[in-house]
This record gives structure tokens, sequence and C-alpha cells, in this order.
């Protein structure tokens, strides 16, 4: 079982705009396609010049709650006032192999982990919280 490099960030943010723009234009990240294809109001994925994304934005908005439950239920409930400074970051994603050996160890620990999987990317995807309530998603690409 291996741990690998991070793979992206994600930001929850009501500014997905400005979030944007300073990404693109001050970091110089491409705003590009994201599986799937959902509206682009709903958020973004920057690339690198590499081709890899390295941040996720996820737009929201206090006043649309059809779009809060969506988010609330895709990346788990956040108190909305905690979404501010390093608060934005819903969390660290991590390349990984040995997904039935994580999710076994997760078990062996008593560490509660939700997964999912991403048909689209033949992704699965391990989800845990660590002490500090700092999200990590494990994710293992055909594995």
């Amino acid at each position: 079982m291996r741990i690998g490099k991070i793979e992206h960030y994600n930001i929850r943010t009501e500014k997905l705009a400005d979030t944007v723009r300073f990404y693109t234009e001050v970091l110089g990240f491409r705003n590009g396609p994201r599986p799937g294809n959902p509206p682009a109001h709903t958020g973004a994925w920057l690339f690198n010049e590499e081709g890899t994304p390295v941040v996720h934005v996820t737009a929201f908005s206090r006043d649309d709650p059809e779009r809060m439950k969506w988010v609330n239920e895709y990346l788990g409930h956040r108190d909305l006032d905690s979404l501010h400074g390093s608060g934005s970051i819903d969390h660290v994603a991590f390349s990984g192999q040995g997904y039935d050996e994580m999710v076994a160890r997760c078990r062996a620990l008593d560490v509660p982990a939700r997964e999912r999987l991403v048909k689209a990317l033949n992704l699965r995807q391990i989800f845990v919280t660590d002490p500090n309530g700092i999200s990590i998603e494990l994710n293992y690409y055909g594995d």
C-alpha cells in the first residue's frame, strides 16, 4: 500500500468568477473541462501547464437551496461562516495504490471512510478526516 503525490485541492466558494480569475490570471492556470460536463456556474477545474488539474473550485450560493443541498451531499456539510481563509479549502487529495488494503486499514483502525466511484474516470475514491477536521481524498485510478 502506498500513498503518492498530492493531486489537487478543492475550494468551496461563493466567489466563483473572482476565484477563477485569480488562478488563471495571477497564477497562469487554465480553466478546463470537468467530468460529466456540469453547468459552468457550479465550479471549475484549473489545470497547470502540464495539463494536470490542480485546483478544483466548487461554487455555492446561500440563495440557492437546491445547489446548497447538492454541495452538502457531494462534499459534506460545512458551516458557511467557516469558509474563509484556509477554511475555504474543502479537501486535499492524494493518488494512491492498493484501494482494498486502504479500506481494510480504515476498518481495522476504526477510521470512518466514505467511498465513491467516479465511473467516467475509472476512479475509486476514499474520503477520511484527519484529527484536525481536514478532509482527505484518496484516489485510486483503475485500482
